[in-house]
């Protein structure tokens, strides 16, 4: 087989090699296909260099702490560093690397070199099917402005003032959607086995994406091309 997650096969695998590996079923090639292979090297070789060719080294040295293993995956990998600026001010929506830190947590069960103690602080991941879901659910509500141009299928460029309101109120509302659910459950008393946070949040609203989407058809989402 393909040793695919070893690091140091990704450091040094050929543009050709990628091309193969991903191919296409269909007329269509994948995209960013030559940007997906840079990253590929350039993953591989600071995880030889900093991290001894394994991620595992890289969530020991966070501690058991969500927020001290994104910040490490944003300072050592560049195609983590998913920042953008809205009205003079810096944003880090960060979705990749805190996709990597809840999967991490999700993947060991919270348990072990995986419990960290302040998942809580991570937020929903600001994709492009979350808004469509909120959206959906009446959560969330587009401007007749916007509505129009997702609908025509308009490609929004990744920091355009529209692309980041989408993201941040989208992570906003998950936010206060976990608020109203913690205080539900406060004023009923009740105790839960598991803690409610943003991260099981994405994963509820995710699958829910999934299995209607038929029930969301006629809901546009938006259309980003970029690394993040």
């Amino acid at each position: 087989g393909i040793p695919i997650t070893s690091a140091s096969y990704y450091a040094t695998v050929t543009l050709e090699q990628v091309q193969h590996i991903f191919r296409s079923d269909t007329d269509v090639p994948m995209p960013l296909i030559e940007e997906r292979h840079r990253i590929l090297n350039e993953t591989g070789k600071i995880l030889l260099e900093k991290f001894e060719g394994s991620f595992l080294n890289c969530v020991r040295k966070s501690e058991k702490s969500a927020q001290k293993l994104m910040h490490l995956v944003v300072e050592s990998f560049p195609s983590y560093r998913d920042v953008t600026q809205f009205e003079g001010k810096r944003i880090s929506f960060y979705k990749r690397a805190q996709i990597l830190v809840a999967d991490t947590w999700s993947v060991l069960e919270g348990k072990g070199d995986g419990c960290f103690k302040d998942i809580s602080s991570i937020t929903m991941f600001a994709d492009y099917r979350l808004p469509q879901v909120l959206v959906h659910l009446g959560a969330l509500k587009y401007s007749k402005e916007l509505l129009e141009k997702l609908l025509k299928g308009e490609m929004l460029s990744y920091g355009d003032r529209q692309e980041v309101e989408i993201r941040g109120c989208s992570l906003w509302c998950v936010e206060l959607i976990r608020d109203c659910l913690l205080e539900l459950i406060e004023k009923k008393g009740e105790k839960t086995s598991r803690e409610i946070n943003s991260v099981l949040l994405d994963y509820y609203l995710w699958d829910y994406a999934r299995d209607h989407r038929a029930d969301m058809k006629g809901i546009p989402f938006h259309h980003t091309r970029c690394i993040y």
